[in-house]
């Protein structure tokens, strides 16, 4: 980044443009542009200073001003995503970009994720069952429990299209020729796994 003219100059430049040269002379006497004599001649006209403004920094969040609400907002549904937020922020007038909204979130610490309970835990005899079987988890055998667990396979999940050249077919295959939902169920216990078809 280029480092600002000294103070000396500017007061030298604005000195004799105030003392009656014009701006184009004084641009070529101090070898600097005109349009940096005009903004230091309208910077002195305005404010009587001549210091240079400071340069670098950080500029501030597009949402800075907003803080408030998004974090109210998010407070309020955390489940927000980007462009709802980028939505509303739009409703009450704030124009933004998805990328504004996110980097905004960033800096807040704020990340997308989200554990999901059953809200069936929350009831009164949910929880009293939830506290007599961690009661009594302690007195099972371990080499006679056995796990079951169900999984699933959708063939709609092929892709339905595809590239080839112009003028020809394309012929794909999908498992068992129809859209079909195969699922399989499993009981792993300490000794062996058992497959049911």
């Amino acid at each position: 980044m280029p480092r600002a003219y000294s103070r000396d100059l500017r007061e030298r430049v604005v000195g004799a443009v105030e003392a009656g040269q014009t701006r184009h002379a004084a641009a070529r006497t101090f070898g600097v542009s005109v349009s940096s004599v005009v903004k230091w001649v309208q910077q002195f006209r305005e404010s009587g200073r001549v210091a240079a403004k400071p340069m670098g920094g950080r500029r501030p969040y597009a949402l800075a001003g907003h803080r408030v609400f998004v974090l109210g907002r998010l407070a309020e549904k955390t489940d927000l995503t980007i462009s709802v937020l980028e939505a509303e922020l739009a409703e009450r007038g704030v124009k933004v970009s998805r990328y504004a909204v996110w980097h905004f979130l960033k800096h807040e610490g704020l990340s997308f994720k989200k554990s999901l309970h059953a809200s069936e835990q929350d009831r009164p005899d949910v929880q009293r069952r939830r506290s007599r079987w961690k009661r009594h988890l302690g007195k099972l055998a371990p080499d006679r429990l056995v796990f079951i667990d169900e999984t699933w396979a959708k063939t709609n999940m092929t892709r339905t299209h595809g590239r080839c050249p112009k003028d020809k077919r394309l012929v794909a295959k999908v498992p068992c020729g129809r859209w079909r939902t195969l699922t399989g169920l499993a009981a792993l216990g300490s000794i062996r796994l058992i497959v049911c078809d």
